[in-house]
């Protein structure tokens, strides 16, 4: 029997690589449902990033990670890792990675394993360039679930963004691919576009060059690029929460310099702390647009609702805004 494939940039495709076990979607379903009535509150935890690492081997002129990054750099350590795992049950969706680049720990094939053997759907993103054989078999065989690789754009933008060879970043994906199938594991694989300027004229390039190869194709904007335009609360806040590698736990991603520090994943709860009162009152103030002062004031998925259609980047490709 044929298996059905959904285009790679529907929300099937989506669902089918980010969303396959109840245990992670109807939590969220519900987590989203106070958001649309406009409640601060939330049902469940399924959801965090453990940020494994701030390092990175490139340096991107659009990343903070090698550039104005002001925190200090650092590997998560085993113990708080295990730790986390351990005290919060409830979460089922394990994301290792935030600012930096995870392949360059050398415990994250441990790490996937750890998780997965505990239940965790496990996820990452990479830019792919430390993806060699070993890394990628340690990966397929430790049990990871979704693996998330950053493209910019066409070829030749992708080189003078990432500083890095595209001809090895596509060899390294497809090899990736390749020992998947030949290893008949349920990997998803994912190819993410961040959007800002010098990659906004390549959507389509990016879309025909991986959408009929990979699982789902993305695109995300970049923080603080484009005028707002759309306001809603952001769905993050009722859906995840990021513990940066020392321990520290933030909202989500965009707090790059852990300013929004909400407490330490080593002294409580990362349930309690989503159902606390910090979290409840940063949802508050999104449902009241009152965000002054915070850094959610200028982040941009907060005014996108976070995912870009085509629709919109056609848009924003015939008016774009000048950055900020």
């Amino acid at each position: 029997m044929k298996l059905i494939r959904w285009p790679a940039n529907s929300w099937l495709s989506l669902l089918h690589a980010r969303y396959r076990r109840v245990d992670i979607l109807w939590p969220e379903i519900i987590n989203q449902f106070f958001r649309w009535l406009r409640l601060p509150y939330v049902y469940r935890l399924t959801t965090v990033g453990l940020e494994t690492n701030n390092t990175c081997n490139l340096q991107c002129a659009h990343c903070p990670t090698n550039t104005t990054m002001q925190r200090p750099k650092g590997l998560m350590p085993w113990p708080l890792f295990q730790d986390i795992i351990d005290h919060n049950p409830q979460v089922k969706r394990i994301y290792l990675t935030n600012w930096g680049e995870p392949l360059l720990h050398p415990q994250l094939e441990a790490m996937v394993a750890y998780a997965h053997q505990k239940g965790k759907f496990t996820a990452l993103t990479t830019n792919a360039t430390l993806l060699n054989e070993k890394v990628s078999r340690g990966l397929l065989q430790a049990g990871l679930d979704l693996l998330k690789i950053s493209i910019d754009g066409s070829p030749q933008v992708f080189e003078k963004v990432r500083g890095f060879s595209y001809q090895i970043l596509e060899k390294n994906v497809l090899d990736f691919l390749k020992l998947r199938n030949d290893l008949k594991t349920k990997t998803k694989i994912e190819a993410s576009m961040l959007v800002f300027p010098e990659t906004l004229p390549h959507i389509e390039t990016f879309f025909s060059l991986w959408q009929n190869r990979i699982d789902y194709v993305h695109l995300q904007p970049k923080f603080f690029t484009f005028q707002r335009q759309k306001i809603t609360p952001c769905r993050d806040l009722w859906r995840i929460l990021v513990v940066l590698w020392e321990g520290t736990v933030v909202p989500c991603c965009a707090d790059m310099e852990g300013k929004l520090s909400l407490g330490q994943a080593t002294n409580q709860s990362l349930e309690s702390i989503f159902k606390g009162p910090r979290m409840t009152s940063l949802r508050r103030a999104h449902l009241q647009k009152n965000l002054s002062g915070l850094l959610c004031e200028k982040c941009l998925p907060y005014f996108t609702d976070y995912h870009l259609s085509l629709k919109q980047l056609r848009k924003l490709k015939l008016n774009p805004s000048s950055p900020e």
